[in-house]
């Protein structure tokens, strides 16, 4: 059986900018993930893939890591 172990690797934060049109923008995060695939009955596992996510204020943060939704909600509240 594959089991999937995802840890944070790092979040990195942007500041918000003021467009020429004066529109508000909010702070952005980007959150890389790393996803660990392994079956100890496989040899050629484990596999470590790589996925990245950018999310801004309003965005469903309710499946992300406890980390990531903490600071989410530093950064914007």
């Amino acid at each position: 059986m594959i089991t999937l172990t995802r840890t944070v690797q790092r979040i990195e934060t942007y500041p918000a900018t003021t467009p020429p049109e004066g529109e508000e923008t909010f702070t952005t995060m980007m959150v890389v993930y790393n996803d660990l695939f392994d079956d100890a009955d496989d040899d050629q596992l484990p596999v470590t893939a790589t996925k990245v996510l950018h999310f801004t204020k309003g965005n469903d943060m309710s499946g992300q890591d406890d980390l990531v939704k903490t600071i989410a909600t530093a950064i914007w509240s």
